[in-house]
């Protein structure tokens, strides 16, 4: 009796230890996947100083609209001016607060609008991007991550998260993010929707590096559903370029 008793002692005790091992170790996979995430979250920030570049939109077609962009960038705030040859100056998107506060003047329509809550994913000029997806906020403050386990991607091996939203209600019910093992560089991001379906997904095609600091230059953008395709891509970054912050303010965007 005395031996039933030690033995189940020591059985209880091993399948303990083994639990809490077990859940320490998830712990660590957990840490480790929102590590991966600020990392992420700081090669996808906008290097300060002045941008340009230019969004095409390419329908199943093969037509295609053209529109160039300059950005002026300090830190968590950003201004974006789109322009095109047809039209000229359409429209002005203000991020602030690190992406979390979106501002767009509509230059055509004298209209300036708060973009709050659904509306933050509206389309910009109809292209497959949103104005959440430019606003480049912060992952790691918006979704809580899992590593699902290794994958191949584009010729290079990467992890593979899975990224719930911590707050509902957005039109995106997750995300699924592939970064690669050895710079951890956001090879791809799946968008779903609330059903858990992908309908769109962006794919990091080049990058550069600048002071040792690795800086995408191309997003390819394609709309599943659609079967359309956005190209995003800068063109130059001048972090010499200074300017005057009250460009910052939305009250400012219509002078």
């Amino acid at each position: 009796m005395k031996c039933v008793l030690v033995f189940s002692l020591i059985f209880t005790t091993a399948l303990a230890l083994d639990n809490d091992s077990r859940s320490q170790e998830d712990r660590k996979i957990e840490l480790s996947a929102q590590g991966i995430l600020a990392r992420v979250d700081r090669i996808l920030k906008y290097p300060r100083g002045l941008a340009r570049g230019a969004l095409k939109h390419i329908r199943p077609d093969g037509s295609s609209a053209f529109t160039s962009f300059k950005g002026f960038i300090a830190g968590d705030d950003c201004l974006f001016t789109f322009t095109s040859s047809e039209r000229g100056d359409q429209l002005k998107v203000l991020y602030s607060l690190g992406g979390e506060d979106i501002w767009v003047y509509d230059i055509l329509a004298l209209k300036l609008f708060h973009k709050l809550g659904i509306d933050k994913y509206d389309e910009i000029l109809s292209t497959n991007f949103s104005y959440i997806d430019l606003a480049h906020a912060d992952f790691q403050s918006n979704y809580t991550a899992a590593i699902q386990g290794p994958a191949f991607v584009k010729g290079t091996d990467a992890y593979k998260l899975v990224l719930n939203p911590i707050a509902k209600g957005g039109e995106y019910g997750g995300l699924t993010m592939y970064v690669s093992r050895d710079r951890y560089i956001p090879l791809r991001i799946d968008f779903l929707d609330r059903d858990k379906a992908i309908f769109k997904f962006m794919t990091v095609v080049k990058v550069m590096e600048n002071d040792r600091r690795i800086i995408p230059v191309r997003y390819d953008m394609m709309n599943i559903r659609q079967g359309t395709l956005t190209i995003m891509s800068f063109t130059e970054f001048d972090e010499t370029a200074s300017f005057d912050k009250e460009i910052f303010r939305s009250e400012k965007l219509g002078e």
